[in-house]
């Protein structure tokens, strides 16, 4: 066994019999390893005593499994904006310099990266001489200061593109995308990926390799020199980034072009000049509002990541381990999306559809979703048969009595769903959990088919929902809080932020969506051209404009939607004659065709080619005046009766807590995360200028009525959300 050498309060150090030094990292109160304070002193610390009697070689791993790094500690991330640029700039030289003490003694050095490494984590594996990386699933080693509207400041920028040239290096800081070991490897970020097991003993014959031919000191003379790039890559690394970041971002986000151009000139440059630049990109980034929103969302992730769902910490006899069997009913589109998420977070999972060829058509696309690869682009054939064990797919639904939670997802038909229910309450043990994954059925009125409603709530997914994060936990009437924070910590493990809502009509998602769908539709009847409006919203920042979203979902979806969300705002929106038109004509979007949009093929496919040279036909009969609007008066017309919605839900007690909106509809709707979310939106407004815009849409009626809650923010100053 290694003798144990020293000890701090994040550093365990071991000498091994070959003379090489381990040093384990596990920093306490943290879920993962962050740079702390604590650690960034006992790193100091201990270079301190390897300066006093050096080591042979050393060794730098976990001693938390799943975690090397994952870098700085956001929330002082957070006051990053609210310092001065001379301090920001000594802290990003401070933890540079401290790095740099790995790259200039007599002996080498090695990182084991086993699980996560990203950020300043990765900025610590880049200046040790060696890295290893191990094939477990959880490894990842990434950038993504990009993510948080900053880059790297401990000289990642400088050491990235001198050890796997500047082109992969770009690609990895610009996108904030991280890799897997193996394709770490494959870049020559990792010098080996190997099991883990077998990591720190790769680790240490790397390093004797490495003392045997001093070859360390050859890499730090290449990571201290300028890097040679031919004028003609310059050019076409240039252009060809510049233009995918814009085509991505549409220059909204300024980091990912700060951070190429911070790339590249530092290439020109000895390492110790352009470590100099990458600190004032920094420190230039640090001012952007950009930036502070961006780390404020992530705070609400990592807020909805500690929620209970319940608002207090889960009591003794809440089931949060129910979910170990889980089961899905129904093989549509999407109850094969929720399968598919349940076989790539690594769970196995009954599927159950009366119909066997339903069953027989879902199962290879569940597999193949299961299976994606996202570096490829494509589905991984090998990992899709080692999928394949983990699902059972039946058409007897007596498949499901073991199980201890179901998900419900069969058609939107209330009737059918209640009978559904009732079966898989009769089927399953009294203590298995039942969810119904429903975008507009009450969930009071499904629980009705139940005898014990109390272990039943709703789960709504959105599609697609693999790429969709958020999950609508909606709470019925007779929810249990012990069913809530089951339910909650299943979507948890499946990689989603659930938000707990009431039951209400449109939960919260489609509530706040109605009134922007709803306006664009208006301005459509006054005149306004389809593509302006699309337009305006995608300038906005929205991924899709209104019109161009209700050709994807579908006109004859958004239609019984609208019928359901009459009930909850039909006082204050009148329902569009325009929809149900265009579903009476067969338009229905992109599944036919045509809708707002004619398209080249039909279905998921479909190309949109232009605007639908019938529509003026169809809008004719339900004309509204003309009407001559600016550009900002048609975004105000768009967003502003989504934010009144938005303060309406607060005020009704849907959800716990107004950052729940921000983060629901950053994660289903696509709001764009550099304005922070919906109400953050309304706060960088400020609540007397949302009064001033709304005076000018006044004559449009009881849509643009300020409710009470914006006039007593107006009045007090308050912000619309805490801050994070």
């Amino acid at each position: 066994m290694p003798e144990s050498l020293a000890s701090f309060t994040t550093l365990t150090v071991e000498h091994l019999p070959a003379g090489i030094t381990v040093v384990s990292l596990a920093v306490p109160g943290h879920a993962q390893n962050v740079m702390t304070e604590g650690f960034l002193w006992d790193l100091g610390q201990l270079l301190d005593a390897f300066d006093r009697e050096p080591p042979r070689g050393v060794v730098f791993q976990s001693a938390r499994p799943g975690s090397f790094c994952a870098g700085a500690d956001v929330e002082r991330l957070e006051r990053l904006g609210d310092l001065p640029e001379s301090e920001v700039a000594a802290l990003c030289a401070r933890g540079r310099r401290l790095l740099d003490r790995l790259s200039g003694p007599a002996w080498p050095s090695v990182a084991v990266i086993d699980g996560v490494c990203l950020g300043g984590g990765l900025e610590l594996a880049l200046a040790c001489d060696l890295r290893v990386a191990t094939t477990s699933s959880r490894t990842s080693l990434g950038a993504p200061e990009v993510k948080l509207g900053l880059l790297p400041g401990w000289g990642g920028t400088v050491r990235l593109p001198r050890l796997i040239g500047p082109g992969p290096a770009i690609e990895l800081i610009v996108t904030g995308e991280p890799v897997n070991g193996t394709r770490a490897a494959t870049l020559g970020l990792v010098d080996a990926c190997v099991p883990p097991e077998t990591a720190t003993a790769s680790a240490v014959a790397l390093l004797e390799q490495t003392l045997a031919t001093n070859d360390f000191q050859t890499r730090r003379q290449r990571q201290a020199a300028p890097v040679v790039i031919d004028e003609t890559e310059r050019e076409f690394l240039e252009a060809t980034s510049a233009a995918l970041i814009l085509g991505r971002t549409g220059g909204h986000y300024p980091a990912p072009l700060t951070a190429l151009d911070a790339v590249l000139r530092g290439c020109d440059l000895p390492a110790a000049e352009a470590a100099a630049g990458e600190t004032a990109a920094f420190v230039q980034l640090t001012r952007s509002p950009v930036a502070r929103q961006l780390v404020r969302v992530f705070l609400l992730g990592e807020r909805n990541r500690r929620d209970s769902g319940t608002g207090d910490p889960p009591a003794a006899d809440v089931a949060v381990g129910a979910g170990q069997r889980p089961a899905v009913v129904g093989a549509g589109i999407m109850g094969a999306g929720i399968v598919a998420r349940h076989l790539r977070s690594g769970i196995t999972t009954t599927l159950v559809d009366i119909d066997p060829e339903t069953l027989a058509r879902s199962v290879p696309g569940i597999l193949a979703e299961a299976a994606w690869d996202r570096h490829t682009q494509a589905s991984d054939p090998q990992r899709a048969v080692q999928l394949a064990g983990m699902l059972r797919a039946s058409t007897d639904r007596a498949a499901i009595a073991g199980a201890d939670f179901v998900i419900e997802s069969v058609i939107e038909r209330t009737d059918l769903k209640r009978q559904v229910l009732a079966e898989i309450e009769a089927t399953v043990a009294a203590s298995a959990i039942i969810c119904t994954n429903t975008s507009t059925n009450p969930i009071a009125t499904l629980a009705a088919a139940l005898t014990d409603p109390s272990r039943f709530c709703g789960m709504h997914f959105f599609n697609p929902v693999r790429r969709m994060k958020l999950v609508e936990v909606i709470r019925g009437p007779a929810t249990s809080d012990a069913t809530v924070a089951a339910v909650v910590a299943h979507a948890k493990r499946l990689g989603k932020y659930p938000v707990v809502v009431q039951d209400s009509p449109g939960f919260l998602v489609n509530r706040v969506l109605t009134p922007y769908l709803h306006e664009a539709v208006e301005l459509l009847r006054e005149g306004i051209d389809p593509a302006r409006i699309d337009r305006l919203a995608r300038r906005f920042g929205m991924p899709l404009g209104p019109l161009e979203l209700y050709d994807m979902v579908g006109l004859d979806t958004a239609f019984y939607a609208g019928l359901v969300m009459a009930s909850a705002i039909g006082e204050r929106i009148e329902s569009s004659p325009v929809i149900p038109a265009l579903v009476k004509a067969g338009r229905l979007g992109r599944k036919t065709g045509s809708g707002f949009y004619r398209y080249r093929g039909r279905g998921h496919d479909a190309r949109l080619e232009t605007v639908d040279e019938r529509l003026a036909d169809a809008l004719e009969p339900y004309r509204l005046p003309d009407r001559s609007l600016r550009d900002a008066d048609i975004t105000d017309r768009l967003f502003l009766p989504m934010l009144l919605e938005a303060l309406l839900v607060l005020d009704e007690g849907i959800v716990r807590d107004g950052r729940d909106i921000d983060l629901a509809v950053i994660h289903a709707l696509g709001f764009p995360a550099f304005r922070g979310g919906l109400l953050a939106w309304g706060d960088s407004l400020g609540a007397t200028e949302v009064l001033t815009r709304l005076a000018r849409l006044a004559d449009l009626g009881p849509r643009m009525v300020p409710p009470p809650r914006l006039r007593d923010h107006a009045a007090s100053g308050r912000p619309f959300v805490p801050e994070s």
